[in-house]
C-alpha cells in the first residue's frame, strides 16, 4: 500500500526532470570581435536562466544562469592555462570555492573566498613542485596571503614555517634549528650555574667541558662558541644508542664549515637533555658522521634568555 501511494510522487519527479532539460542555444557577439555559444536553458527575453553552457575562446562557463549571469553552483575553465574555478557564484562573481591549476612544473589548489577570481578572504592556499610543497592558510588579499600561516616542506626533510602579519613574515622558524621557548626549559629556579670541567693549562691552552646527561646517561661536551650548531660526535652517538637512549631522526644531512674543514651530520631530536637544574626538552642535535667531537654550540645559548660565562670560576650560568 505505500509502495502505491509514493509511485505518483516519483513518476511527477522523474517527468519534471526530464521537462527541466533544455535545448535552446544563443549566439554572443563581444565588442572585441569575438563570439561565444550558449548552449541550455533560455527565458522568454532569452536570457540564460537554469542550467546552461557559455563558450568562447577565453573559458567555459558552466552551471544554473539567472538573468544571463552565473548563480548557484558553477565552474569557469581558463581555456588558456585550464585553470578551473568552481564553487558558489553570485550575480556572476565567484564567492567561494576552489581552485586548480595544473602544469608540468607545480600543482596549485586553493580552498577559500574569493572576490573579482582572485584569492580573497580567508582560504588555503597548496603550492607543490618536484622539490617543494608550500602551504598558506588565513586570509588573504588579491591572491596573496595577509594575515596567516606559511609551512614550505622539502624534500629534504627540511621545513620552514612563517608567521605572516600585514602581508610581511614577522618570524620565521626552521625545523633544523633550537630556539628560545621557555616551555622547553624545565625547572623551577630561576638560573642554575653549571661548573666546567677544565683540561690543559694557560701555556698549552685550555679547553672546557660541560657535562650533561642524556636520557639517565653522562656526557660531556666541548664549550665552543664559535660552533653554530650542538654536536655529538660519532663514537659518543653509537655509545648512547647502545645504552638505549631513544631519539628522532629528521632526516636530514647538513654540512657545517669551521676552522677544520668541512664536517657532514644528520641532524636527530633527543627527547630529554639534562643540564644543571634545568631539563631541556626535544633539543636539536648534530651527529657527525665523520669524526668524534661533541661540540656544545650557540644555538644551545639560544635556548636559554640569557647565558654569562665566568672564565675565573670556570662556570655558566643559564637564566630561565
Amino acid at each position: 500500500m505505500n509502495f502505491l501511494r509514493f509511485t505518483p510522487l516519483i513518476l511527477i519527479f522523474q517527468l519534471t526532470f526530464l521537462g527541466a532539460q533544455c535545448n535552446d542555444s544563443k549566439t554572443i557577439k563581444y565588442t572585441d570581435g569575438s563570439v561565444g555559444t550558449y548552449a541550455g536553458c533560455l527565458d522568454d527575453y532569452e536570457n540564460f536562466e537554469g542550467d546552461g553552457i557559455l563558450t568562447n575562446d577565453a573559458f567555459i562557463k558552466k552551471g544554473n544562469w539567472e538573468q544571463g549571469k552565473l548563480n548557484g553552483e558553477g565552474t569557469l575553465t581558463v581555456l588558456s592555462d585550464g585553470a578551473l574555478f568552481q564553487g558558489d557564484w553570485q550575480n556572476d562573481e565567484l564567492v567561494s570555492g576552489s581552485y586548480i591549476l595544473r602544469t608540468e612544473n607545480f600543482e596549485l589548489n586553493y580552498l577559500g573566498r574569493f572576490r573579482n577570481l582572485k584569492f580573497h578572504g580567508t582560504g588555503k592556499r597548496i603550492f607543490t613542485t618536484s622539490s617543494y610543497t608550500e602551504i598558506q592558510e588565513g586570509d588573504f588579499f588579491n591572491d596573496i596571503l595577509f594575515n596567516g600561516i606559511e609551512t614550505t616542506t622539502y624534500n629534504t626533510g627540511l621545513i620552514i614555517t612563517n608567521n605572516v602579519e600585514k602581508g610581511d613574515v614577522v618570524l620565521s622558524k626552521r625545523n633544523d634549528r633550537n630556539y628560545f621557548d621557555p616551555n622547553k626549559i624545565i625547572g623551577d629556579v630561576v638560573s642554575s650555574k653549571v661548573l666546567l670541567d677544565v683540561e690543559g693549562d694557560q701555556n698549552e691552552g685550555k679547553t672546557f667541558f660541560v657535562n650533561m646527561n642524556i636520557d639517565a646517561f653522562e656526557a660531556k661536551w666541548v664549550f665552543d662558541s664559535g660552533a653554530q650548531l650542538t654536536s655529538i660526535g660519532k663514537r659518543m652517538f653509537e655509545r648512547l644508542k647502545q645504552e638505549g637512549v631513544t631519539f628522532k631522526d629528521l632526516k636530514l644531512n647538513i654540512k657545517t664549515f669551521g676552522v677544520g674543514g668541512v664536517s657532514n651530520g644528520n641532524l636527530v631530536i633527543i627527547e630529554n637533555v639534562r643540564v644543571g637544574d634545568y631539563l631541556i626538552k626535544d633539543f636539536i642535535f648534530k651527529v657527525n658522521l665523520e669524526n668524534n667531537f661533541s661540540l656544545l654550540g650557540m644555538d644551545f645559548m639560544d635556548m636559554f634568555s640569557n647565558v654569562i660565562w665566568n672564565k675565573r670560576d670556570s662556570s655558566l650560568t643559564l637564566y630561565k
